[in-house]
């Protein structure tokens, strides 16, 4: 499974934004439908409303809050899904809780703060419930230079050679995020990277990047392996 068409083409559309989470919104919810088309056990319980989904959900443990990009879990009660695939709503008990960050310029500070985000987020999903799948997304930039709105000038990334290297420390910093395994909770159960290629200035041309450094098929950071994976620990876990 390719990375989603709609969230790139957000980008072309609407252009980014480092405080705006309308993009972070936008993966989520085409994350929805790709699990919805490839995962049996998700799309069987979300079908007859025992499986909802939420943007932005703040998830309380004790006294901590952590504000999740997306989650899926199951509601108060079943729901009436009218027909639709899932219905939108708060769900009373989370199941997945999936973290989508950007790494859109200044790549070795951005995903050094990435990467403490990751651990954060595993960490406190699992105190919420050793059982629930806590996965990460990072969007990374592979454009020479990158007009951000927060800035007067556009700022310059470097040669072909210097952002690859860029990119591939990025893809570093992923891989060593915490996995969980080998009867351990702790650590994220699934990540992924996406490389894109957005200067925030020919919005049109923006574009998925699919040569390496990004993940290749069979990498585990790959977005077709990460929604195999989140298929398969649903199952494992919460599967009849």
């Amino acid at each position: 499974m390719p990375p989603p068409e709609s969230f790139i083409q957000h980008l072309r559309d609407f252009g980014y934004h480092p405080r705006s989470d309308k993009h972070s919104n936008a993966l989520a919810t085409a994350m929805v439908q790709d699990l919805l088309t490839t995962c049996r056990p998700i799309a069987a319980e979300a079908g007859t409303g025992r499986l909802v989904y939420d943007l932005n959900m703040d998830l309380r443990f004790g006294t901590a809050t952590w504000n999740v990009d997306l989650v899926l879990g199951t509601p108060a009660t079943q729901v009436d899904t009218a027909g639709a695939p899932i219905v939108r709503a708060t769900p009373s008990t989370v199941r997945i809780a999936i973290e989508i960050k950007g790494v859109m310029t200044e790549h070795r500070k951005a995903v050094k703060n990435r990467k403490r985000d990751f651990e954060a987020h595993h960490e406190h999903v699992h105190n919420y419930n050793r059982r629930a799948i806590a996965a990460g997304v990072m969007v990374v930039n592979s454009a020479l230079t990158f007009a951000s709105p927060l800035r007067r000038e556009p700022t310059v990334h470097g040669d072909p050679q210097k952002v690859a290297r860029l990119v591939e420390h990025c893809m570093t910093e992923m891989r060593n995020v915490t996995e969980s395994g080998g009867g351990s909770a702790y650590g994220i159960d699934a990540k992924c990277a996406l490389v894109v290629d957005f200067d925030n200035i020919q919005l049109n041309a923006g574009r998925y990047v699919s040569a390496p450094p990004a993940p290749q098929p069979g990498d585990p950071l790959h977005y077709d392996s990460f929604i195999q994976k989140l298929c398969e620990e649903y199952g494992a876990r919460f599967g009849d």
